[in-house]
């Protein structure tokens, strides 16, 4: 019942792993530590090559684990989601860390009247070397982002009380390891589109149709840690940026919240363009700058990069020679966090 001590909280752990025998074995003993018991954990194994399913064996009964032939991180998810017996989902990815209390805060979030929300999620750090950064996500959320949203702030977390959707235009708040949704909630939004399972930053289209619906909860403490390492995928921005702009325009042509936010959406694609196009640029990838350079409006580029521009157009005889004589070699893509 809405409201009660005693709600109906039956907490499905969907756990999507791809070689994560390193980290894993630490990321289960976080959910099972949790101070609200979770109703099941379920680990779906993407074809991983390593120890991933020895790791997991060791837990025995207490994890249900199947693999499933490699197909990306959202594919396993909803095969996670379909076999989950709970009416709650957490969408734990394979190498991350929650404080013991999360779950705890979710449910008394959940539970809150008369907001009751489908959809929570909540604040974190990243984690280095097994150290938990002393910035979370939110404090790094551009002067005022939280002040444009209609939210109601109570003892048990915030209440987001309008579409989450444009604002995740500006900054992206919401990371797949602090989310709680109802199941039926899962199944409204309609899951997730398994055509970006091989594309960077896959999990931002399903988070902006999640993000259509309201009202939302907050867990506005950082009790979930997201590990940093060089295993990450989430690692290279450029692959990141690259499917940030493939999900805007997708979003443009399917989502009903886009509509009305065209401007702000191509706005936010020239913008993610024209730092994808400054990433392959110093990674060399010439061919890719000169692509790039077609979704950035003329006015909206800087002289230093239609320089750059210029120079990836141009024959490799001149335009190494040139590159050298500016300094302006590629170098490797750095990596860092989403």
């Amino acid at each position: 019942m809405p409201g009660s001590d005693k709600m109906d909280w039956r907490v499905s752990a969907v756990i999507p792993a791809y070689n994560r025998g390193e980290f894993i074995g630490e990321t289960i003993r976080s959910i099972q530590a949790q101070s609200v018991p979770v109703h099941e954990i379920i680990v779906i194994d993407d074809e991983s090559s390593d120890d991933t399913a020895a790791v997991v064996a060791t837990f025995g009964e207490a994890v249900r684990y199947k693999k499933i032939r490699n197909s990306g991180a959202p594919v396993a998810r909803h095969v996670g989601a379909s076999m989950a017996s709970g009416n709650w989902l957490w969408f734990c990815d394979s190498d991350d860390l929650w404080k013991p209390d999360f779950l705890t805060r979710g449910r008394a979030i959940a539970n809150h009247e008369p907001f009751f929300p489908q959809f929570v999620f909540g604040n974190f750090c990243l984690v280095r070397d097994g150290v938990w950064e002393n910035q979370s996500k939110f404090e790094s959320a551009p002067p005022g982002y939280w002040d444009e949203m209609a939210v109601s702030r109570t003892p048990d977390g915030d209440f987001i009380l309008e579409p989450l959707y444009p604002h995740l235009l500006k900054f992206q708040a919401v990371f797949h390891s602090t989310i709680l949704m109802t199941t039926a909630f899962y199944h409204q939004v309609g899951g997730y589109d398994v055509r970006f399972a091989r594309t960077g930053s896959e999990d931002f289209e399903f988070t902006l149709r999640c993000a259509e619906r309201m009202p939302t909860g907050v867990i506005t403490e950082p009790l979930v840690g997201i590990r940093r390492h060089e295993g990450n995928f989430s690692g290279n921005q450029l692959r990141n940026l690259l499917g940030e702009v493939d999900i805007l325009r997708h979003a443009l042509a399917y989502h009903a919240a886009a509509a009305p936010l065209e401007s702000e959406i191509l706005s936010e694609i020239a913008r993610r363009s024209q730092e994808a196009l400054e990433f392959a640029f110093s990674d060399g990838n010439y061919r890719l700058v000169a692509s790039l350079a077609h979704a950035i409006p003329l006015a909206d580029l800087s002289l230093k990069s239609r320089l750059k521009i210029l120079l990836a157009t141009l024959p490799p005889a001149i335009r190494d020679p040139a590159l050298a004589l500016a300094g302006m070699g590629h170098k490797q893509t750095r990596r860092t966090a989403r």
